[in-house]
């Protein structure tokens, strides 16, 4: 097929189609991140196997791991949904480390809260080689 090509683009001089299996979408690695976390927020959310707190906790992490199902289709949106990670889950680390001073030993949500800001670094920088 690809010499086929190259013979049609000498003889006619037009540039050939590429054919169907050039236009197979590869995600990056910044989208596949995004992809992972977000289903693993909406997993954490519903299978609470740590003990979080208030129902709240469980309706941002679904919201945050739909969100990063849904911003995983693109490279730039999985960027950004990277750095919301980091804002959001960075602000909560700080508050809630801030207000837990029970031995000084953080609590689980304080831990989610870190692993999540965690995950929106990586995300956020990771390198933008694609993937086939």
């Amino acid at each position: 097929m690809r010499n086929q090509a190259a013979v049609t683009e000498r003889r006619t001089g037009k540039k050939a189609r590429p054919g169907p299996e050039a236009e197979t979408p590869s995600f990056s690695r910044a989208q596949l991140l995004a992809l992972l976390v977000g289903l693993l927020q909406i997993v954490f959310a519903s299978v609470p196997f740590l003990p979080m707190g208030e129902g709240a906790v469980h309706t941002l992490y679904v919201c945050t791991g739909l969100a990063g199902v849904l911003l995983a289709w693109r490279h730039r949106h999985a960027r950004c949904y990277g750095v919301l990670l980091l804002l959001l889950y960075g602000q909560l680390f700080i508050t809630d480390a801030e207000d837990t001073a029970v031995l000084g030993l953080p609590t689980w949500e304080t831990l989610a809260y870190g692993r999540a800001a965690l995950a929106g670094v990586v995300i956020a920088l990771v390198p933008a080689i694609k993937r086939r």
